[in-house]
């Protein structure tokens, strides 16, 4: 049942759509009296389920009414919308058939588009075609006819339909003009669909949206004939316009900017003015902030992602965006800060556990430390993340004295990656120290500097593991490599197991 979270719920009617069906449809076979009781507790049921996100037991009832009547419309339409997720269109089909033939002007869409999908075009065209001469005015069915054809590239024939939508409808809408031009353009009759556009705002003129995309064509002339001064003016103009959206206007401060010559200067005025007209708006100082971390400007980027936050604090996003300029600033204080917010307004999200519990873990807050990291080891959803919470669960619990706690953990870490080189060395050398089980962190950390042989930590476990076995000179040889690799020759821990080595070969002579 694992798959459940993927369903795509579209693939499923809505919960009136289908309590009306099911009140229309009667049984196809015939059923006793218990049998239609049955049959309608358990649809209505499933139909409930399935609005609640409870799509197993939706699927489960869904199964049982299918053995109760296998030729219901209802059951066998619902039934197939979960096996096209779960199983492909393929296996669906069936299903959706017998919905469609029990029902078919409530069951056609799903049938249709599943025959498409498959391959079966033909008879995708034919059960439209059937359709559309039952019910000459269904513009539901003509306009889905339309989008098929469109998709085999067949615009003559899409553009005949949609002349009939026009038709049934009456005055063409903004919708069924922009989808003829869209039509001419995929077919490149280029003029003609500008001139489709020019006849619309001829009649209706303070149409905003196919203004703005009018502009914008002359936006596109302009910028391949390198027209300066039109695009200038063309762009300033759909800055001003109430119609053209933020999103869009923040688009063409990115997208014309540089062929338009402007200037750094400009663009941010652009961007600025943008803010007074939208203050409360994230998306326009989602852009601002942009441009700060882009030019290195990260005390103003901070001050914005803090404006952002206000409006929005669960804008994760912003957060890590900002974690990541306050590493960059060095700041050990505004990280720990932002972390201690972060973790406060999102406690399920597991990567800001992993912060706030190497905050705990700073301030040596054990307790507290563990608790945040099984929280967030039960939030974790990717394997990295879950091995990054273990290995320091492991680190932690080994370092407190905690070992099987701490082999616990590692343990677990190595289910997720058996080969995750610091894993098997911490735990080799938790095991080293606590008196375990030497061969067993001789085998784990050999396997570690397989992996990664010029890595001093590693090199040092091994040889104090050898040591612990009595193996000294061998122990001695990968000491020497250890501080041969190491950055600090002076480090304590490693000259300290090289002079209890070395002590230790004296003592055998």
């Amino acid at each position: 049942m694992k798959g459940f979270r993927h369903i795509v719920l579209v693939l499923l009617c809505t919960c009136a759509a289908m309590t009306q069906a099911v009140k229309q449809q009667p049984a196809a076979t015939t059923l006793t009296q218990e049998e239609k009781m049955r049959l309608d507790y358990y649809l209505y049921a499933a139909i409930s389920a399935s609005d609640k996100g409870n799509h197993p037991t939706a699927y489960f009832l869904l199964e049982f009414c299918y053995k109760i009547d296998s030729l219901n419309p209802t059951v066998c339409s619902l039934l197939g919308g979960y096996t096209e997720s779960l199983h492909g269109a393929e296996r669906a089909l069936p299903l959706l058939e017998r919905a469609y033939n029990g029902a078919p002007q409530d069951y056609w869409y799903r049938y249709v588009v599943t025959l498409y999908n498959t391959g079966n075009k033909a008879q995708a065209e034919k059960v439209l075609t059937d359709l559309e001469r039952k019910n000459p005015k269904d513009d539901d069915v003509l306009d889905l006819h339309e989008r098929l054809l469109r998709h085999q590239h067949k615009y003559k024939q899409a553009l005949r339909i949609h002349d009939k939508i026009d038709r049934i409808t009456g005055e063409p809408s903004v919708y069924s003009v922009v989808t003829r031009y869209e039509i001419l353009e995929e077919m490149g009759a280029h003029q003609q669909a500008v001139k489709v556009l020019d006849a619309y705002l001829k009649k209706n003129p303070n149409e905003g949206r196919l203004r703005a995309m009018r502009e914008d064509i002359d936006l596109n002339n302009a910028m391949q004939k390198k027209d300066v001064p039109t695009g200038r003016a063309l762009v300033a103009r759909q800055m001003e316009s109430p119609e053209v959206s933020l999103h869009t206007k923040i688009q063409l401060i990115d997208k014309h900017a540089s062929w338009l010559q402007y200037s750094e200067a400009e663009s941010d005025s652009m961007l600025f003015s943008l803010q007074e007209q939208y203050p409360y708006e994230q998306e326009i100082h989602n852009a601002i902030m942009a441009r700060q971390i882009e030019r290195g400007e990260i005390e103003s980027a901070l001050e914005r992602g803090q404006t952002i936050l206000k409006m929005n604090p669960a804008n994760n996003d912003i957060r890590k965006k900002m974690l990541a300029l306050y590493r960059a600033l060095n700041d050990p204080t505004g990280s720990m800060r932002l972390i201690e917010q972060s973790y406060a307004v999102l406690p399920d999200d597991a990567e800001w556990g992993l912060y706030k519990a190497i905050v705990l873990n700073s301030r040596d807050d054990t307790d507290s430390t563990l608790l945040v990291l099984a929280n967030a080891l039960e939030h974790a959803t990717e394997p990295d993340m879950k091995l990054s919470i273990l290995q320091m669960q492991g680190d932690i619990c080994g370092a407190k004295g905690r070992y099987e706690q701490a082999y616990e953990a590692y343990e677990k870490a190595l289910l997720i990656q058996p080969d995750e080189t610091m894993v098997l060395n911490n735990y080799a050398y938790t095991l080293a120290i606590n008196g375990g089980d030497l061969k067993k962190a001789e085998r784990m950390s050999q396997q570690a500097i397989r992996k990664n042989g010029n890595n001093p930590t590693f090199l040092d476990t091994y040889a104090w593991i050898l040591h612990l076995q009595g193996q000294d000179n061998l122990a001695l040889f990968y000491m020497k490599k250890a501080l041969e690799y190491a950055e600090d020759k002076n480090e304590p821990v490693l000259n300290e197991h090289l002079d209890t080595i070395l002590q230790a070969i004296k003592n055998q002579q």
